[in-house]
């Protein structure tokens, strides 16, 4: 489970989708109180902005035309995590070429912090 945090429009249909599927595994992960500290450990969650995250990425589902049905269930959010970005992009741009594509041709749209 991974939370990328990019700006969701840099993202392929498949990651998209993908970190989408993720936060509902993660919330549902979760609420069965399964432990989630090695994602947070791992730069790979920030509990904190699961709900924030969920409803950017439906934003862009939305504006590509998916239909998307699956509301984020309610869990007990708590400050935990700390993704870097930057990281992140040069990570999707080595797996992804879809992805690297989008971002190199949105650049000006990254804000690492």
């Amino acid at each position: 489970m991974r939370m990328w945090m990019v700006p969701p429009e840099m993202l392929c249909r498949q990651h998209l989708l993908g970190e989408h599927n993720e936060l509902h595994m993660l919330v549902g992960s979760i609420n069965r109180n399964i432990s989630v500290a090695g994602y947070i450990d791992g730069g790979l969650a920030e509990i904190h902005n699961i709900v924030s995250r969920h409803d950017a990425l439906v934003v862009e589902m939305t504006k590509r035309g998916y239909n998307h049905k699956s509301p984020l269930p309610t869990f007990a959010s708590y400050t935990a995590g700390i993704i870097v970005v930057g990281m992140n992009i040069k990570e999707l741009c080595r797996r992804c070429t879809r992805c690297k594509e989008r971002i190199e041709h949105d650049q000006s749209k990254i804000v690492v912090v």
